[in-house]
């Protein structure tokens, strides 16, 4: 009997951990660890979206051993990227057809090219999501839909550094 418990433990804490979505820590190749960022932002309208899209690539790149540089020249690779759109979609509603759960997306048109040899390493479309729910009031909806495009960009950065870390096509 208990040999049974402690294998159905066993069995459910491998289930958990292996479910849980942890990743192991990513590292940058050694030819990939300077990384210069060329963000731009034409499809949206939200102000300073380039520069949270760029803070949350920095902080992707520097967890995965790499550095962000300013100058194209001393880059081992240079990530170019577009936003080319942040949606909100409503996924839940209340009783009154209100929507009350949103899903936010923040999408990226990303060319990452290594500068020996000019070698384009990826060209696609990548997107980060995150969830939230809205809360009662204006001021607590609109705290939500900012975290969650914290969120959403963090993700992103992790799809975009691990394209970078495991080119594959």
């Amino acid at each position: 009997m208990n040999k049974r418990v402690v294998s159905i433990g066993l069995f459910l804490l491998a289930v958990t951990v292996c479910g849980c979505g942890y990743r192991g820590q990513l590292g940058l190749p050694d030819d990939l660890k300077r990384i210069h960022l060329d963000i731009s932002n034409p499809g949206t309208s939200r102000p300073g979206m380039e520069a949270e899209v760029r803070h949350a690539l920095t902080q992707g790149i520097l967890s995965a051993g790499g550095q962000v540089v300013a100058e194209k020249s001393q880059a081992d690779a240079t990530i170019k990227g577009a936003i080319t759109s942040l949606r909100e979609n409503p996924v839940a509603f209340d009783a009154q057809d209100i929507a009350t759960r949103f899903r936010t997306v923040v999408v990226l048109d990303v060319e990452v090219v290594q500068r020996s040899g000019k070698v384009e390493l990826a060209k696609e479309q990548i997107s980060g999501e995150a969830y939230y729910s809205a809360p009662s009031g204006i001021t607590g909806t609109e705290v939500a839909a900012n975290d969650a495009i914290r969120r959403a960009l963090r993700d992103l950065a992790d799809k975009v550094v691990t394209r970078v870390a495991e080119p594959l096509f």
